[in-house]
């Protein structure tokens, strides 16, 4: 019951942050002008740390504290209540305007941060005029005034209850940046230390002392200002520190180089985001890694609470800490995740590209393949209704003889291109030849023969006879469609022409015409883009040489 009070206290009291720096301030301004010296005042000191634990922003408020971490810091309550005095007195105040300055270069609402530069420079008074007077009897400020100064001074903290503040944001571990909180803390020893020794080398007073270091300091911070975000036309050492703290550990040149060697190395998007990872485990600071892309998960080294994950669709990669990383360090290790994704995809859209590819070559072959066969079952269709018309035996006979060995051929061909489909056949056969076996098989259809083949000449048969009879069945068909249509066939000088007088065809499916597979009633268009596609790759064109009325010629030749 008693503690569940007590939680809910320190809950609401969690909820004013000035409040109990307010209250802090008083106690230890109550200490460092003499109450120090007064047991029943070191008392005080208990209530101001307990103070303190509440509004400090380095660990969330509501986290339970362990019996063993109890009695240490039990132990740690006690001990410095008996050691209190005036150089632990300097040392906490140091402490406490570095977590302070901390949290004024953190803020972002105007009225909150004045509320903290005001407790800044009241920590400040303190310090100066009533810790630092304490050490030593040489430093020596007039009663009257040191006495005037700890009676009227606390009537300041009640204007720090005026600005409102938010409740330090312990969770997200940016509430306090150490890195300006050193500086604040550095800062601070100096015009302290600065001040005794002005006192010592110059002979001056502690309040002369104080006035000429203070403005020392001061043009010294607005020469270091002015250095960190210059007007002058250079970056500043603010660039320059800031470079350093992104390159900390592993400049980003050199992740770009191991991620070139590993993109290299591995053409396996899963092998290459392994070997990544592993990289990255290598980094002093880090821990461990861990990853996820799709159902692929892995890890190495040591998985921490302190984790920076970044992720993209299905892809998720996290480091671990030893420690919260501090904001450079996480923008540092967001940097080196983003590059190691963006490889990671890019890797992944070759991958898929390829197997695209692949499919689309199998896909290809197939359709070539097919139309090939197609052809072959019209040659053979043809051949069974001359054999089925009545005549002479012997003629059929010799009709049968010449025409089946070649379809035999074509076959094995067809299956060839099958069993090995990334192969494109280039047997050479002398011009001469094929065109007098195209002829002889055809020769039965009512097809003008025009040309003649050059001695010597060769040319590549599978390529000819596939974009030959191709050509041919698409005539044909077409005098389904307007009978009485003429069908030349013109060879000469390596070239194969095979033109019609009927019909022309439409622009818009000439524009597509063996570019693209098109719709058509008879499957016209599909089996002249193989044709273009399979001709192309041997150094052959297939192009529409004539698309006007009375002339549609499609031509065959070598490439120019």
């Amino acid at each position: 019951m008693n503690t569940g009070i007590v939680a809910k206290i320190a809950s609401r009291l969690a909820g004013w942050p000035h409040f109990l720096l307010a209250s802090h301030l008083l106690m230890l301004h109550t200490l460092a002008f003499g109450g120090w010296k007064i047991p029943a005042v070191r008392l005080l000191w208990v209530a101001a740390l307990g103070l303190f634990l509440i509004w400090q922003p380095f660990v969330a408020g509501e986290r339970r504290i362990e019996l063993r971490q109890g009695v240490v810091l039990l132990g740690l309550v006690l001990m410095s209540t008996l050691l209190l005095g005036p150089w632990l007195l300097l040392i906490w105040c140091g402490a406490l305007a570095a977590a302070i300055g901390g949290r004024v270069l953190g803020t972002e609402r105007h009225s909150e941060r004045s509320g903290y530069l005001l407790a800044f420079g009241y920590l400040v008074g303190i310090t100066v005029l009533g810790v630092v007077p304490e050490i030593s009897p040489a430093v020596a400020i007039d009663p009257l005034l040191r006495g005037l100064l700890a009676r009227f001074m606390p009537l300041f903290l009640p204007f720090l209850l005026i600005f409102p503040a938010r409740a330090p944001e312990r969770k997200s571990g940016e509430a306090f940046d150490l890195f300006y909180g050193v500086m604040v803390f550095l800062v601070l020893a100096v015009f302290v230390l600065g001040t005794l020794a002005y006192m010592l080398v110059g002979g001056a007073g502690y309040v002369e002392s104080l006035f000429k270091t203070s403005l020392a300091v001061a043009g010294a911070l607005l020469v270091v200002a002015w250095a960190w975000n210059p007007r002058g036309g250079f970056s500043g050492i603010g660039s320059a520190i800031s470079r350093y703290m992104l390159s900390l550990g592993m400049p980003l040149e050199q992740w770009l180089v191991q991620l070139s060697e590993e993109s290299e190395r591995h053409t396996d998007p899963a092998l290459f985001l392994d070997a990544v990872m592993l990289r990255l485990k290598g980094i002093p600071w880090v821990v461990g890694v861990s990853w996820r892309a799709g159902e692929r998960v892995g890890q190495s080294g040591e998985q921490t609470l302190y984790a920076r994950t970044c992720q993209a669709n299905e892809l998720a990669l996290s480091v671990h800490f030893h420690h919260s990383p501090s904001p450079a360090m996480r923008w540092h290790v967001e940097w080196l995740l983003r590059l190691a994704v963006e490889f990671y995809l890019v890797k992944l859209q070759t991958h898929q590209l390829q197997r695209m590819g692949y499919v689309q070559a199998i896909y290809e072959t197939g359709a070539r393949v097919t139309h090939d066969v197609k052809n072959l079952l019209q040659s053979l269709q043809v051949l069974c209704y001359a054999a089925n018309q009545p005549g002479d035996p012997a003629e059929v006979a010799a009709l049968l003889g010449r025409q089946l060995p070649q379809i035999a051929d074509r076959l094995k061909a067809t299956l060839d291109k099958l069993q090995s489909p990334q192969i494109e056949s280039l047997e050479q056969v002398e011009a001469g030849s094929w065109w007098r076996q195209f002829k002889e098989r055809n020769g039965h259809l009512p097809v003008d023969w025009q040309g003649e083949a050059r001695p010597g000449h060769f040319l590549p048969g599978p390529l000819f006879d596939s974009v030959a009879e191709n050509l041919l069945q698409n005539a044909l068909a077409k005098r389904l469609r307007q009978p009485g249509l003429g069908i030349s066939v013109l060879f000469a000088d390596g070239s194969l022409t095979v033109a019609d007088d009927g019909q022309t065809i439409a622009p818009s499916l000439a524009s597509t015409l063996l570019k693209e597979p098109v719709n058509s009633e008879d499957g016209l268009g599909i089996g002249l883009y193989h044709a273009a596609r399979q001709a192309d790759g041997v150094g052959y064109s297939l192009v529409l040489a004539e698309n006007r009325p009375g002339r549609v010629a499609f031509t065959l030749s070598v490439q120019q």
